[in-house]
């Protein structure tokens, strides 16, 4: 048997081979290489978020605000249309709909008119 004789396909043979547990760790390192920690906030910018919040709900402009959630920041763009400190969250009236989001999770606020 010569080489030219063998028939291999080489790495075609290989690439439909991919176990369900390749696949898990694959996008948990994936998740892991992308997670973000959560920022702690001092009291100054803690004041600083409140008194933004309180400036785009009482002038019902355009809002930016910047969540944290599950390892990612998430950005919502949108009029404040409730502001409840009782259950602490907000609504926040964006072109998708109405977002409820917990005054916790806030990172950043910037009012964007």
């Amino acid at each position: 048997m010569r080489n030219h004789d063998i028939k291999d396909r080489g790495i075609m043979k290989w690439q439909g081979l991919m176990l369900t547990d390749h696949v898990k760790l694959i996008r948990k390192q994936g998740e892991e290489i992308n997670y973000i920690q959560q920022t702690l906030l001092d009291d100054w910018e803690l004041q600083q978020i409140q008194e933004e919040l309180e400036i785009a709900y009482k002038r019902q402009c355009a809002a930016q605000v910047t969540v944290w959630r599950k390892g990612e920041h998430i950005t919502y763009i949108g009029k404040i249309s409730e502001l409840n400190y009782r259950l602490s969250f907000l609504s926040v009236e964006g072109p998708f709909g109405h977002d409820r989001i917990p005054v916790a999770d806030i990172i950043k606020v910037h009012c964007v008119d």
